[in-house]
Parts: C-alpha cells; structure tokens; sequence
C-alpha cells in the first residue's frame, strides 16, 4: 500500500454570505431586509434567522425563505451558536419541494448547498449522505451548464468527482471511472489559462483517480502520470511548496504502480519513484509531521521493491525509513500506521 493525496474544495463563506444578501434583498420588505441586513453585518445570526422566520410565518410556501434559514442553519456564512446542520438540511429540502421544477436558477442554487451540507457532515450515515449530495450536485450541475454558467458547473463536477472517490473509500465499491469523467468535464471550464489553481488541483485529483483504475496494461497509471506533471507545473516549489511535494508524492507513487514483471523495469520505475519521494523531502523534511511520515514510507516500499533482486543496503535503506515514518506518525498521534509500520518492520528486521 503507497499513500497518496487528494485535494477538496468547497465555496467560500463570503461567497454564501453574499448569496444570502441577494436572496434576501428579491424577498423580503424593506423594513425586514433592514433588520436582517444588520444583524448579518453585526455577525447576531440569531436575530437574523429570527427575522426570517418571521417572514416565513406570513409566506409559508415561499421556498426563497426556507433557502435562507437553509443557508444561515447551515452555517453559510460562519459559525454560531444556531449552526445546525440537519435543519438546514431539512429546510433546504422543504425549498426543493417548494420550487418549481422550472425555474432552473433557483432551483440549481438550492441543489448545490443541499449537497454542500450533506458533504460536509449532518448525522445520516455518511454513505446515503455521500448518494443524496452526488444526486444533488449532478443535477446542479446540468442546471448551471443549461443556463450558461460553466464554472459553477466545473465546481460542481470537482465535488461530485470527490464523493465518487470517497464512496469508492468507504464502501470498496468501484467509482473511480465516474469519478474521472467527473474530474474531465470540470476540466472544460478549469484550464490552465482561466483558473490555475483549481486546474491544478483538479488534475491531481484526476491522476489518483486513473490510478485508482484496475491496473491492465499500465495506460492508467501512465494517464495519472501525465496529469500529476501537468499539474506540478502550476504547483511550483516556489509558490505552492506543500502541494508541489504532494504530488511528487503522487508521481513516486505511480512509478510504483506501474506493471512490470521483467526486473530490469521494476527496477527503473523504483528508483524513477525515489528520485520523486526524494524531491518530496526536501520540502517535507523542514516541517515533519503527517505528510513526512507518509513519503518516508512510500520511500520505503520503493527500496523493498529493489530489495527483491538486490537486498543488499536496500532492506537496511527501507528499514531507516520506516522508522522516520514512524517516528513521524507517533508525533502526531497516528497510532494506527504506526501499528502499521512496526508489523512491517518486524518483516523485515526480525529480532
């Protein structure tokens, strides 16, 4: 087992506050769009949700209100005392219901923080809440591409990727061919050009999913390949040092992967592999923690795989690295790869 990384993204919280502010200002009188307006600017979510409930006792089926209290429950700006996540939920399913199935913009709108919640966390169980927010954001996302908004589309076809890849996690069932189309249709609007850094993040997260892909003939691993060296030239090690090495994490990880039963190749891809944990930790090395323990010992399984045909200095080199990993895990309280990581090292250093 090698691990690798994935990157997640989510709207900002000004972004929804915004939204709220728009919303309301279509629904509300004057006077109650004044009150809520302050208390929104003076952060009293509490009197601004009471405003809107207010409102919503004069205008039961009005769904833009139930979106609101949605929003605001759902901590949408930021959090407070009222931040509850199943009455958000359940209002922003009353708004569903509430919305006419034709009006595309509202109703994409409600679609979209609906899934946003469901993924950040409420008490269902986490799988039928990953297949509500996948339902949510797929049909979001034909609604936005209807009404000619690309990016929002590309956004939510990076989420939707994303919950594909953490079903596939969580239940071992094999989504990680939806998960790449997913990732490939917000390609079309996230170019290098337009969006740098969601172009980058979503081609990491492309590449793990290729190769995350049964392993036939190696063509996707040499596409997860490809799309880990397109993004590491937006992730440079000047501006972005953390996420460029994650993916020369990525990019070790993959040279791993590649099929090979001619030794002489299982050879080369190690130590292709090395040279990227190598590049890796001359980043990580200055900090420590986590993502030093997991390169340390993905750099550990390239030395064993050259260790097959020349243990020689190679198990002693897996044998060092495993223990910095470990070291690593045990300073931030990761107890079960460093369980991990001792079994293996009494594999292989047997007392």
């Amino acid at each position: 087992m090698c691990w690798h990384t994935m990157v997640f993204g989510r709207a900002t919280h000004d972004r929804r506050e915004a939204r709220i502010h728009r919303v309301g200002v279509a629904l509300m009188a004057a006077a109650a769009m004044a009150g809520f307006k302050r208390a929104c600017a003076a952060h009293e979510c509490a009197d601004a949700i009471a405003v809107v409930e207010q409102e919503v006792a004069c205008r039961p089926n009005d769904f833009q209100l139930y979106y609101v209290l949605g929003l605001c429950h759902g901590g949408g700006c930021r959090t407070h005392p009222l931040t509850h996540p199943e009455m958000a939920v359940a209002y922003l399913r009353q708004a569903l219901r509430l919305a006419g199935p034709s009006d595309r913009p509202n109703r994409a709108a409600i679609l979209d923080e609906l899934g946003n919640i469901l993924i950040r966390g409420t008490s269902e169980p986490r799988k039928s809440a990953l297949r509500e927010s996948l339902d949510c954001h797929s049909e979001a996302a034909q609604l936005y591409e209807s009404i000619g908004k690309p990016a929002h589309a590309a956004r939510l076809h990076f989420n939707v990727a994303n919950s594909f890849c953490e079903l596939s996690e969580i239940t071992g069932a094999d989504h990680w061919q939806e998960a790449v189309l997913h990732y490939q249709r917000s390609l079309e609007s996230r170019t290098r050009l337009a969006d740098p850094e969601r172009y980058a993040a979503t081609l990491e997260n492309l590449g793990t999913a290729y190769r995350r892909l049964p392993v036939t003939d190696g063509s996707n691993i040499k596409n997860s390949i490809k799309c880990y060296r397109r993004a590491i030239r937006v992730y440079t090690a000047a501006a972005y040092p953390e996420k460029h090495a994650s993916l020369h994490n990525n990019l070790g990880n993959a040279f791993l992967s590649l099929p090979g039963t001619d030794a002489g190749i299982v050879e080369r891809n190690a130590r292709r592999a090395l040279r990227h944990f190598d590049s890796a930790l001359r980043i990580q090395s200055a900090c420590g923690g986590r993502d030093y323990g997991i390169t340390q010992y993905n750099r550990a399984q390239a030395y064993l795989r050259l260790a097959r045909s020349s243990p020689a200095g190679n198990l002693k080199s897996a044998a060092g690295c495993l223990r910095k990993a470990r070291a690593a895990f045990q300073s931030c309280g990761e107890d079960r790869y460093t369980q991990l990581i001792r079994a293996q090292l009494e594999r292989i250093c047997p007392p």
